[in-house]
C-alpha cells in the first residue's frame, strides 16, 4: 500500500471515530449532566442545612418582631440593612468594614428545594437563582447571627436578677436606627406598584435582548465552585456552632416562658418588663425573643 493510501486510510478511521463520538456524546453527556445535577442537589441540601436551620429560626423571630412592634418593613428590607451595615449591631461586625449595598436576601428554598432534573431549562433557571455573592452573604449573616446570640446570652444572664424597669438597650434614645449611606431620594414621585412593575419588566426586556442563558453544565460548575469557596466553608463551619448556641437559647427561652429557668421564677411572684419602648429593628427582634420569658 502506497504512503498516500495509508494516510487516506488513517484519515478515514479518524473521521469514523469522530462521527461516532459526535453521534453518541450527546446521550452520554445528557446522562452525565443529570447525574451531576442530582449530585449537586444533594450536596446543596446537606451543605446548607445548618445555615438554613438557624436562618429559619431567626426569620420566625423577625416575623414575631414585625407583628409585635407593628413594623411596616419586611424580611428582605431587614437583610438589606444587615448587608449594608445600617443596623445597630454593625459596629461589632468585622465584615462591616466594607458594607455592600447591592446584596439581596435569597430564600433557603433556593438551595434546599431544587426542582427535579429536567432538560427543559428549568434546572438551569433554578441554579441561576444561586447568586455569586453567596460566600460573602453568609460571612455577613454568620457575623450577624453571632452578634444576636451574644446579645441574647447577655440578656438571659441579666434575667437571673431582672430589673424592674425596661432594659436600657430597648430605650428609644439609645436605639436610633442608623441611616443608609445612600437613601436614593431624587425628588421624583414614588412609583405606584403598577408603575414599578412596568419599569421592572422594561428593564428585564432590555436585558433579555442582549443576554444568553448559560448551559446547565456551566451552572453546575459555577455552583460547585461557590460551595468550594474557603470563605463559604468557614462560614458554614461556624454555622454549626451558632446553631447549637441558638438551640440552647431557644431551650432557655422556653424554660423562662414556662417559669423554670431561674430560681426566682419558682420562689416568688413573677417580675415583668414593661411593654416595648421603641427603637430600631434589632431592639424589636431582641424584645420579641424575650417578651414571654418574664
Amino acid at each position: 500500500m502506497k504512503v498516500y493510501q495509508k494516510i487516506l486510510f488513517l484519515m478515514g478511521i479518524l473521521i469514523l471515530v469522530g462521527i461516532h463520538r459526535y453521534l453518541f456524546a450527546g446521550n452520554e453527556g445528557f446522562f452525565d449532566t443529570s447525574s451531576d445535577y442530582n449530585t449537586l442537589k444533594k450536596r446543596l441540601s446537606e451543605t446548607m442545612s445548618p445555615y438554613c436551620k438557624i436562618s429559619s429560626f431567626i426569620q420566625d423571630q423577625l416575623t414575631t418582631m414585625i407583628t409585635a412592634t407593628k413594623d411596616t418593613t419586611d424580611i428582605d428590607s431587614i437583610y438589606k440593612e444587615i448587608y449594608s451595615c445600617s443596623d445597630k449591631l454593625a459596629s461589632s461586625r468585622r465584615s462591616c468594614a466594607s458594607p455592600n449595598m447591592s446584596m439581596a436576601y435569597v430564600n433557603c428554598d433556593t438551595y434546599m428545594k431544587l426542582p427535579t432534573w429536567s432538560s427543559d431549562g428549568s434546572s438551569t433557571m433554578a441554579l441561576m437563582k444561586i447568586t455569586d455573592d453567596l460566600p460573602e452573604r453568609l460571612v455577613r449573616e454568620a457575623e450577624w447571627f453571632a452578634a444576636i446570640i451574644k446579645q441574647l446570652n447577655e440578656t438571659l444572664a441579666l434575667g437571673a436578677n431582672p430589673p424592674t424597669s425596661a432594659p436600657s438597650e430597648y430605650k428609644t434614645s439609645q436605639m436610633e436606627p442608623r441611616q443608609l449611606k445612600n437613601e436614593g431620594f431624587t425628588g421624583s414621585p414614588t412609583c405606584s406598584p403598577e408603575a414599578a412593575e412596568y419599569q421592572r419588566s422594561q428593564r428585564l426586556r432590555k436585558e433579555a435582548g442582549s443576554c444568553s442563558i448559560p448551559s446547565i453544565t456551566s451552572e453546575i460548575q459555577r455552583v460547585n465552585s461557590l460551595l468550594n469557596s474557603p470563605s463559604l466553608k468557614n462560614s458554614l463551619a461556624r454555622m454549626n456552632g451558632l446553631l447549637d448556641a441558638m438551640l440552647k437559647i431557644q431551650s432557655d427561652l422556653e424554660k423562662a416562658k414556662n417559669g423554670t429557668l431561674y430560681p426566682w421564677q419558682q420562689d416568688g411572684p413573677p417580675k415583668k418588663y414593661p411593654s416595648f419602648q421603641g427603637g430600631d429593628r434589632t431592639a424589636g427582634l431582641l424584645f420579641s425573643m424575650q417578651q414571654n420569658q418574664f
